[in-house]
């Protein structure tokens, strides 16, 4: 039987092939073939680099770090018995934006298969698996996401930021009456609730809506979940503003910021009793990151509405309008050019507010992700639960990508960016033609994405 043993020659340890024979009585051994040596305690094989051919060249490491992530949020074991394909159309929203019939293709040209340890899928499977998301409680996975992220980012506050997104989709059998969208384009429209955090931009919480719903019925929806969840502070933009609102935040106790929509009552109340030149001073000058803008706070509901000033933007609206106007005059409308609302009950300074205020851009980015990386727009599905199992899928895309982004600004590059240094790490298998021997070998990587890796604290 033959076995490998180290024969050292001088300072080197070569690996040889050998078989024990008994000749005169004895025991010895006979080699048949140096395979390698030995290089700092481990084996080097011995390979006739002629005879080695590429069986097969597949895409890993960004596959590789998106599982592992999602391994750190406990996203195999939320996902049950449908985990794996799931878990590849999250990777794919991320990676590969195509319509589910071409994911199951891509899939054979990557190592998912071999990281989630499964046979391949089908493009039944897929769309099977999106049926199960239905079944899954998805209010047990937010919340354990929310416990997981505060346990991963403790530097994260209390403050969350909602928005509302519109998509649309194509299902001719769906509820849905078409309506215009925020882009001017009719058809099919799903809204999403989103709520996220407001420093680092996790998401914590998510509804669908019909394309119909009012931005204060999505407040009103999701307004109890927010407290439930332990969260404080809010912000939101001006379409969720009303008087009932801010009572019902008193009420709950939590601490919100939020834009207001300008009305004739409260110009005459308010605006009207600022003097431009009073404003336009130092003492209530905010320098936001694009723009400078001036404030002046007044008592209102419990709270303060400050009135915030763009000379910038007066100037914009203001050519613009008298470039517009037919008759040469000046309208009435441009008396209140440049002003905005905003409303909060918090113990911030003024100018710290609307600098969070404005900075709540953190959610628009995610929408972003939701309509850019993650491909959410358009969604290419038909029946109804699968548009909202989809959603879904790119909810839990964005987790992980938040998280990603979350550890790579130690080195200052985004989610994204990170995900794009690490596509052409390839895992490449090797097969020798006349041993028939295969094995795998990873494109050497740069140092730069050394360096990523281990500040996501993954592994190759």
């Amino acid at each position: 039987m033959a076995f490998v043993r180290k024969i050292k020659k001088g300072d080197t340890i070569y690996l040889a092939k050998v078989e024990s024979y008994r000749e005169d009585g004895k025991v010895k051994q006979r080699v048949l073939e140096y395979v390698g040596k030995e290089e700092k305690g481990r084996p080097v094989i011995k390979v006739d680099l002629e005879k080695i051919a590429v069986a097969s060249v597949k895409r890993h490491l960004d596959i590789s770090i998106l599982h592992q992530l999602s391994v750190e949020l406990d996203l195999p074991k939320m996902l049950g018995k449908s985990a794996n394909p799931l878990l590849s159309m999250i990777y794919g929203q991320l990676l590969h934006r195509s319509s589910i019939v071409k994911l199951a293709d891509w899939f054979t040209h990557t190592t998912i298969y071999d990281l989630l340890k499964c046979e391949p899928f089908s493009t039944k499977d897929l769309y099977e698996s999106l049926e199960q998301m239905q079944k899954i409680s998805f209010d047990s996975i937010e919340k354990n996401l929310i416990s997981i992220w505060r346990k991963m980012a403790p530097d994260d506050d209390n403050t969350v930021v909602l928005d509302v997104t519109d998509t649309y989709f194509a299902g001719s059998t769906a509820e849905c009456k078409p309506r215009r969208g925020k882009d001017g384009h009719v058809s099919r429209l799903l809204q999403v609730g989103l709520i996220v955090s407001f420093k680092n931009g996790f998401p914590l919480l998510h509804r669908t809506f019909e394309g119909n719903v009012h931005n204060v019925k999505v407040y009103e929806n999701m307004l109890a979940e927010i407290a439930n969840n332990g969260f404080k502070g809010i912000i939101m933009d001006r379409g969720f503003f009303s008087k009932e609102v801010v009572e019902d935040l008193i009420q709950l106790g939590m601490l919100a910021i939020v834009g207001v929509k300008q009305t004739e009552g409260l110009q005459k109340q308010f605006l009207s009793k600022i003097v431009r030149e009073d404003i336009y001073n130092k003492q209530h000058q905010v320098v936001l990151k694009e723009t400078i803008v001036y404030i002046q706070p007044f008592d209102y509901l419990g709270g303060k509405l400050i009135a915030i000033y763009n000379p910038t933007l007066e100037v914009l609206k203001r050519d613009k309008a008298l470039a517009e106007a037919k008759d040469g005059k000046e309208p009435d409308t441009l008396k209140y050019e440049g002003f905005s609302l905003a409303f909060h009950n918090t113990a911030y300074d003024d100018k710290e507010v609307i600098k969070k205020y404005f900075e709540k851009d953190i959610v628009e980015r995610a929408f972003k992700a939701l309509k850019g990386p993650l491909a959410l727009h358009p969604i290419r599905v038909w029946v109804r639960q699968h548009v909202e199992a989809h959603v879904k899928i790119c909810y839990l895309a964005m987790a992980i990508l938040a998280l990603l982004d979350y550890r790579s600004r130690q080195i200052k590059i985004s989610g994204i960016e990170a995900l794009k240094m690490l596509q052409y790490t390839y895992m490449v298998n090797l097969k020798h033609e006349d041993t028939k021997k295969e094995w795998d070998k990873l494109v050497t990587m740069t140092g730069k994405e050394k360096e990523l890796i281990k500040i996501l604290k993954c592994s190759v």
